[in-house]
């Protein structure tokens, strides 16, 4: 017989009937996730059908990979790899530079998943909640150019980039008031020139009613 091909994508709304079960199976608070719905993937079936889920959250660079849920257990590894290639995606599209799971699958620690050491820990973002709540593994999957930076070092450097962004909106207004008044200093010239045409015609339609 041959292996069941599965392939993974993003969840929509129309995967909710099926999505709702599965959260509940795995005794999820499903109505806090339909609100999430946008950190989820699914995998699918050859007939479309949906067999398991992830979500991944996004903080900045850092990603929690939670929520994971699946219909046949008989084939959830199959589909954490499945899922995990694609969250791999998501990342690279977020440039994500690590992310941290509290699913305890040994599949997670086979990926490459890793219980974090005390610098990894104190950059573990609070909006992912305790880092004490429970089980915690952590995977790097790309450099992270703050990793050395401390929390007053990341401060400053972003406070320049928010300088350097407002100076650049500066250079623009100038910019487009410069174009301003060129366009108008230029319409000033052309309704000048039409108002002359104008008069120098009017005077010699008058000067030829005075002839007749």
């Amino acid at each position: 017989m041959t292996e069941p091909q599965f392939h993974a994508r993003r969840a929509t709304l129309d995967d909710l009937p099926a999505l709702r079960p599965l959260w509940e199976a795995e005794r999820l608070d499903a109505a806090a996730l339909e609100k999430r719905l946008k950190e989820f993937q699914v995998a699918c079936n050859a007939e479309g059908e949906i067999v398991g889920t992830v979500a991944l959250q996004l903080v900045q660079q850092q990603g929690l990979l939670h929520s994971e849920a699946y219909a046949d257990f008989s084939v959830a590894d199959t589909l954490r790899h499945l899922l995990w290639e694609r969250i791999r995606t998501v990342g690279r599209n977020h440039s994500l530079a690590r992310v941290w799971t509290r699913e305890t699958s040994q599949v997670w620690r086979t990926i490459g998943f890793d219980p974090p050491d005390a610098e990894q820990l104190a950059r573990f973002p609070a909006d992912f909640g305790a880092a004490d709540a429970g089980p915690l593994y952590t995977i790097k999957v790309r450099d992270d150019p703050f990793a050395d930076m401390t929390p007053a070092q990341e401060e400053a450097l972003l406070k320049q980039h928010l300088r350097a962004g407002s100076e650049k909106m500066r250079r623009q207004a100038r910019l487009v008031r410069i174009f301003a008044i060129a366009a108008g200093i230029i319409m000033a010239v052309i309704l000048g020139i039409c108002g002359r045409y104008l008069w120098r015609y009017r005077g010699r339609q008058q000067r030829r009613g005075f002839d007749r």
